[in-house]
């Protein structure tokens, strides 16, 4: 995707409760941006006074709301916990890239919460599963696409010993 290229349409995933899960293809992942402070135009800073980087990725789901919805999801990655997630799902998958491919096959899971420390709400812990795409797999946007809508994703099927649960996390991805 180029800086003027248009976006897919697509609905965002919001993980409210635990077991909340989006799975699907990656059509498009962006160069990472700042996250934005919750109702102000400046960009959120970390501890150590650098913008938090986001990347929007959007994915190609069989999670179908009705008339109009033609399955297109967009996940924000913004927090390590996400991030590290993904990225220790890729490296099981024998990813080299650093970023989540198009054609790959993502599934994203809220899983539970974890330990709440110093006042602050319990952290968000996420389990996640990736497939890298096969050479012959290509993605096209529906913005570039006129024959129709998406076509809902059929999950690869992965090595039970692989995604048996939560593995060690690894450290953050990259990006």
């Amino acid at each position: 995707m180029t800086f003027f290229a248009p976006s897919a349409p697509s609905t965002y995933v919001k993980f409210t409760n635990p077991g909340d899960s989006v799975s699907g293809y990656i059509e498009e992942v962006s160069e990472p941006f700042p996250v934005l402070e919750f109702n102000k135009d400046t960009p959120k800073l970390d501890s150590k006074g650098n913008p938090v980087m986001q990347v929007r990725v959007i994915m190609a789901t069989d999670q179908d709301k009705g008339e109009g919805d033609d399955g297109g999801r967009s996940l924000y990655i913004s927090g390590w916990r996400m991030r590290t997630a993904i990225g220790d799902a890729m490296k099981r998958a024998g990813e080299m890239s650093a970023t989540p491919q198009p054609g790959s096959f993502l599934k994203l899971t809220f899983a539970r919460l974890g330990q709440a420390s110093h006042g602050m709400a319990p952290p968000k812990v996420y389990v996640a599963e990736y497939t890298k795409p096969s050479k012959a797999v290509q993605v096209t946007s529906p913005v570039t696409q006129a024959q129709g809508p998406r076509q809902p994703p059929t999950p690869p099927q992965p090595d039970a010993n692989l995604w048996g649960g939560p593995q060690e996390s690894a450290g953050a991805a990259p990006w």
